[in-house]
């Protein structure tokens, strides 16, 4: 982010950034609305998966506090790799739990502002994003139900 400010003091309203990592896709969507750039344009993969994504519409349209939230749901479900820490789940899974979940962005908006202060609230929604990542139709009341036992690895206990 550095050399995008240093761009725009140069004078420069529109910038490309190339890379081929996920996470600066990942800050650059989530600090898109703070930088002053009129555009943030983003070059991201290789050969014949080159894509050319539009940083800043891409925050847009995912709307300001998800946008910024979007650094503590990439860190939770695993950053570039999500699928050894969930057992397969990838991050469109992730994402499409979210998306019907929106419980989940407020709680890691509170989280990015005081991350010292986890309440326990929070830490339900959490468990039960994870939770939705594998049994989507379950419901969740906080306890463990006959469902939520079956799902719960012998031996491991939230």
């Amino acid at each position: 982010m550095v050399r995008v400010l240093d761009a725009y003091s140069s004078g420069h309203r529109q910038i490309l950034i190339e890379t081929n990592d996920a996470d600066v896709v990942v800050l650059v969507v989530s600090v898109a609305e703070n930088l002053p750039a009129d555009e943030i344009w983003i070059t991201y993969g290789t050969g014949k998966h080159l894509r050319h994504l539009a940083g800043h519409e891409i925050a847009k349209k995912t709307g300001q506090q998800k946008a910024k939230a979007l650094l503590l749901f990439h860190a939770i479900t695993g950053c570039d790799d999500p699928a050894s820490f969930f057992d397969g789940k990838g991050k469109k899974t992730a994402w499409d739990v979210w998306n019907v979940y929106p419980a989940l962005t407020n709680v890691l908006w509170r989280l990015m502002l005081m991350p010292e202060k986890v309440k326990h609230n929070c830490m339900a929604v959490i468990e039960r994003f994870v939770v939705l990542l594998y049994v989507r139709t379950m419901c969740y009341s906080g306890s463990k139900s006959s469902k939520e036992r079956s799902f719960l690895r012998e031996g491991w206990e939230p």
